[in-house]
């Protein structure tokens, strides 16, 4: 027995209310069990109860065991002087405080229903990667939608902590935040944190200086990531490195080495060169994404500012100074929409709760639901269980609902398996 599933059955009254008595034998009453207390203090505030035909409003402790009020050391502590019950699974030792205070004890085995403790245990042993698999098809949808809309703006308050500490890194700058988000963003996992370390190398300030001329983006760039360090024999690439001792010396810039990044396992589409050569593009072609990025907050404004198709060298290399191949195209449909939901949406949420303004906030949340669903192993396992989606928005639910209650087996402060558990 879990003392936060007694908290779960008091709360919602999961109990035979008839006939309760004391330890004492003393006849009790719950006309309301209270307000559920997740900081420090008694587990529920503002109870009403009758105890002997006296009725008493104020506070109610929860434990397994009468004994656990020692352990917790609630007899050294003055806050829990002023109960009106004393709730316990299992009555095992007298309390000398709740003698003194003439605080009666409520022992609940032998009122639980037991439907409840064998569902719920059955949920948190279960081998499943989800474990209420089996049953979470009979959950109305509309519940079902209610409670991964909660979700996803769970996950976008998440999502928007790395925003806050780089708005705090870039002393309140939104446009070198969005700056920063992006480039992290386009690393896509396995060179995310040589992006970023890019991004706090090269300022923005001086891209957007060169935004029109490509040529020079590329030098800084390239030459910022470390891969203009080596021997090309290609005359282009020859030309970004001139270029590029020109600029680093105007700008002072840092180069990164070049061991930083990864190519091993990654298909050509996804090595960091293509990579940093699309970053370039999106600021040659879409400076304004960086200097006003509230004109940027719908899916259809985010995919043109993103979407290019690769010119010039880089429509024929996937490496400097590498064999030619067919014309390379832009970046792809999956990518983008990864980018506008690990990035551009999260920084829209992130931009509404700064400014005030919450059509940002919403942008936000329409931006998820304008992008299909995600197949991924999360979302997979809620198919499996027969239940159908709709959009991003719903897939990024399940993914907060995995990560943050499934695999943790927090159950109890699901809205899913509350619902299930109720039943």
């Amino acid at each position: 027995m879990k003392e936060e599933l007694l908290h779960f059955i008091w709360n919602f009254r999961l109990l035979d209310l008839k006939g309760l008595k004391s330890v004492n034998g003393t006849p009790i009453k719950i006309f309301h069990q209270g307000e559920l207390n997740k900081d420090a203090g008694p587990d529920f505030f503002n109870a009403k109860i009758e105890v002997d035909g006296i009725t008493l409003a104020g506070n109610i402790e929860i434990h397994v065991n009468s004994s656990d009020w020692k352990k917790h050391g609630h007899e050294n502590d003055k806050s829990y002087d002023n109960l009106i019950l004393h709730v316990v699974y299992n009555y095992d030792k007298a309390i000398e405080q709740n003698t003194k205070n003439n605080v009666e004890v409520l022992e609940l085995k032998n009122y639980l229903d037991e439907k409840v403790i064998k569902k719920y245990n059955s949920l948190v042993s279960s081998s499943y990667p989800l474990p209420c698999s089996k049953e979470i098809s009979s959950v109305e949808e509309l519940k079902m939608r209610s409670w991964l809309q909660r979700m996803l703006i769970e996950r976008l308050e998440s999502k928007t902590e790395y925003a806050r500490q780089v708005f705090a890194l870039t002393q309140n700058d939104l446009s070198q935040t969005l700056y920063l988000m992006l480039a992290r963003n386009f690393g896509f996992k396995v060179n995310s944190e040589p992006f970023e370390l890019l991004a706090k190398h090269l300022p923005l300030t001086v891209l957007l200086k060169h935004s029109s001329n490509l040529f020079q983006l590329e030098a800084l760039v390239f030459g910022c990531a470390g891969f203009l360090n080596n021997t090309y024999k290609e005359k282009y690439v020859q030309q970004l490195q001139n270029e590029f001792e020109f600029l680093k010396n105007k700008y002072k810039l840092k180069e990164l080495e070049v061991d930083l990044w990864k190519f091993l396992r990654l298909r050509p589409a996804n090595f960091p060169t293509v990579r940093l050569w699309q970053f370039s593009m999106v600021i040659h072609k879409c400076p304004e994404l960086f200097r006003n990025p509230e004109n940027y907050n719908s899916v259809d404004t985010l995919h043109k500012a993103i979407s290019h198709q690769h010119e010039g060298y880089f429509s024929e290399h996937y490496k400097l100074d590498g064999p030619k191949v067919p014309v390379l195209k832009g970046i792809g449909k999956n990518s983008i929409g990864n980018i506008i939901i690990n990035t551009m949406a999260p920084f829209l949420f992130f931009y509404g709760q700064q400014t005030g303004k919450d059509k940002f906030i919403e942008a936000a949340v329409e931006c998820f639901e304008s992008l299909p669903f995600e197949d991924n192993v999360k979302t997979r396992n809620f198919v499996k269980a027969g239940l159908k989606f709709r959009n991003a928005g719903e897939s990024q639910g399940i993914i907060q609902l995995f990560d943050t209650y499934c695999k943790n087996s927090r159950c109890l402060e699901c809205g899913v398996a509350t619902n299930l558990l109720l039943k």
